[in-house]
């Protein structure tokens, strides 16, 4: 049984450039991670990783 990617079955054809993010993606992602903070607050826990999460995917897409 063969593993299925979502770009594919052979992850040998992934190479490191196609790991880098461009700006469109990442203004998506920090979109995602912003509104699943605002929408789903559970505990302070939780907040802060979120938090977190957000403010890594921030200073990724400003040091890019």
């Amino acid at each position: 049984m063969t593993t299925q990617y979502a770009w594919g079955n052979d992850s040998s054809k992934i190479l490191p450039h196609d790991l880098q993010f461009d700006t469109e993606e990442y203004e998506e992602l920090i979109t995602m991670v912003h509104e699943k903070i605002k929408k789903e607050y559970s505990d302070d826990e939780t907040c802060r990783f979120y938090s977190k999460l957000l403010g890594k995917l921030l200073y990724q897409a400003n040091n890019q």
